[in-house]
């Protein structure tokens, strides 16, 4: 229940930042089309009634079998350490979710199961970097927030692990650090880029402490440059915390304009079916041959 007051939280967000984008004009001309609305309701549904749910009631019930009596387990450290749980939590899944997103966007590896476990991954992300259609107008939208394969929720660690400090009574923590991460992460994808008038400010003071910023968290025009097409678009890959991009990834990728060109390059029958572009199965696409 909390998760899904949580989920539902962070989608009205999106569902207003997406009326304003129409009402301000940034889904015309090509920015945005049908396929855009189809997939982000698509997906956005199949995360809310079918991925999240399931991946808790498979923790449930694998853990209640497995270790009866550790459901609520750990609200004793949340009482405690609140603040220090906060922040290690959040943390943590941050890390987690960099580190794998990483793995999705990094050259080819050599072991030959790395190369499968990564085309899967590969597979599941590629909708979330389609944006419009193949006229390369398309532009990031807000809705593209909770847009990716069928896999995408299920394979990730960084969810399973949200889901599991939720189930070990971790409530407070849980639903105060995703909700931050879920409306940050939302606000990145909105078609706005406020902080290029402080990246390009006629101050340099201005300039210098949101060059500064930038490596410290992720901004909207950081992670635009992440879903552009070029050598950016493996750049940028945590959600909320840029430091881990800086310091540990070496990701990071600090731009004082927008993105020329969104999205990555669609097949004719991605871009004129969401099922095919949602349901993909064919991962040997995404294998070298050998």
């Amino acid at each position: 229940m909390d998760d899904q007051k949580l989920t539902m939280l962070v989608t009205a967000f999106i569902i207003l930042t997406a009326l304003w984008e129409v009402v301000s004009g940034r889904t015309r001309e090509g920015r945005k089309n049908k396929q855009d609305w189809r997939m982000a309701f698509l997906a956005t549904f199949m995360m809310v009634a079918v991925q999240r749910p399931l991946v808790l009631l498979v923790l449930t019930l694998v853990l209640s079998t497995l270790i009866p009596g550790s459901a609520g387990s750990l609200a004793w450290l949340e009482q405690s350490y609140f603040w220090p749980t906060l922040i290690v939590f959040f943390c943590v899944e941050e890390f987690i979710h960099g580190s794998f997103h990483l793995f999705a966007h990094r050259r080819r590896p050599n072991n030959r199961i790395l190369q499968w476990v990564q085309a899967f991954y590969k597979m599941s992300h590629r909708p979330h970097h389609m944006s419009g259609g193949l006229d390369n107008k398309g532009q990031l939208s807000v809705t593209q927030t909770f847009v990716n394969g069928w896999a995408w929720w299920l394979i990730m660690p960084n969810y399973t692990f949200q889901l599991l400090c939720l189930y070990l009574g971790l409530v407070d923590v849980f639903l105060i650090a995703t909700a931050f991460k879920g409306l940050w992460a939302a606000h990145t994808h909105v078609n706005w880029n406020y902080d290029l008038y402080f990246h390009n400010h006629r101050w340099a003071w201005v300039r210098k402490t949101m060059w500064a910023l930038a490596h410290i968290l992720v901004f909207p025009t950081q992670h635009h440059h992440h879903h552009a097409r070029g050598p950016n678009s493996a750049k940028n890959v945590t959600s909320t915390l840029a430091i881990y991009d800086w310091l540990v990834f070496g990701t990071l990728a600090i731009e004082t304009s927008k993105p020329k060109v969104y999205g990555w390059r669609q097949k004719e029958q991605e871009a004129n079916s969401v099922l095919k572009r949602y349901f993909c199965w064919d991962v040997r696409q995404y294998v070298p041959k050998g």
